[in-house]
C-alpha cells in the first residue's frame, strides 16, 4: 500500500517568466548585444531585453539579402537607421560614426561603440508582432525605445514619452490554418488571417 506525505518541500507550481508580449514595456533593460552566425550560416546582430518581472525579449538583425542592388542598399539604410535608433538611447550620437566594410565590421563596430554604456539603464520599448515572434518593429519610424529617465533627452519633452502603438504596428500574431477541401486531396490549400500587410 503507498503512503501520501504531503509536505512543504513537495513541488508544487512554479510560474517561469516567459517572453514579452506586444506593447509598450516600461522599466526594461537591455541586458545583451551580439554578432553571431546562425546555424544554417546567416550573419545576425542580436539585442536582448528583460523586464522587471524577469520577461524577455530579442530583436534580430539579420544581413539583408535580395537580387536587386538598389533594393540590399534601402534594406541597409534602414537596418543602419533601426540599430542607431537603438544606439543612441545609450550614447551620443556624435559618438556612432564610422564606416564597416561588411555586415560583420558594422555589427562588431556596433557592439565596440555600445560598449557597457547600456548596463543598468532602464528603458521603454515598444513589442510587436515579427511572423509569430514579439520583436521591435521593423520600422525604425516612429520612434521604438527610449530611456525612461527622459531628461529631455535629444530635445524631448522631458518625462513625455514619444513611443506609441500606431495602425502599421502588427499587434495580432499571425494565424495560418490549414484547411483541405477534399480528406483525399494531395495538398491542403492555405488560409492566411490576420496577415499584417
Amino acid at each position: 500500500m503507498s503512503k501520501y506525505n504531503v509536505t512543504l518541500e513537495l513541488p508544487s507550481e512554479q510560474i517561469t517568466p516567459g517572453f514579452m508580449d506586444v506593447g509598450i514595456h516600461e522599466n526594461v533593460e537591455m541586458t545583451k548585444v551580439e554578432y553571431g552566425i546562425s546555424p544554417n550560416g546567416n550573419e545576425f546582430l542580436a539585442f536582448y531585453f528583460r523586464n522587471e518581472s524577469g520577461e524577455t525579449g530579442s530583436h534580430t538583425e539579420w544581413v539583408p539579402k535580395g537580387n536587386n542592388p538598389e533594393e540590399i542598399e534601402k534594406k541597409e539604410i534602414n537596418q543602419m537607421s533601426r540599430v542607431k535608433q537603438i544606439v543612441k538611447t545609450f550614447i551620443p550620437l556624435e559618438n556612432f560614426v564610422f564606416s564597416a566594410d561588411n555586415f560583420e565590421d558594422f555589427a562588431k563596430k556596433t557592439i565596440q561603440k555600445l560598449n557597457d554604456s547600456y548596463k543598468g539603464v532602464k528603458i521603454r520599448v515598444k513589442f510587436v508582432y515579427s511572423g509569430k515572434y514579439t520583436s521591435l518593429p521593423k520600422l525604425w519610424q516612429p520612434r521604438f525605445i527610449e530611456r525612461m529617465d527622459n531628461n529631455g533627452y535629444y530635445g524631448d519633452i522631458k518625462g513625455e514619452s514619444k513611443i506609441k502603438i500606431s495602425s502599421a504596428d502588427p499587434m495580432t500574431r499571425p494565424d495560418v490554418t490549414v484547411t483541405a477541401k477534399n480528406p483525399f486531396e494531395a495538398a491542403p490549400s492555405l488560409s492566411v488571417s490576420n496577415m499584417p500587410f
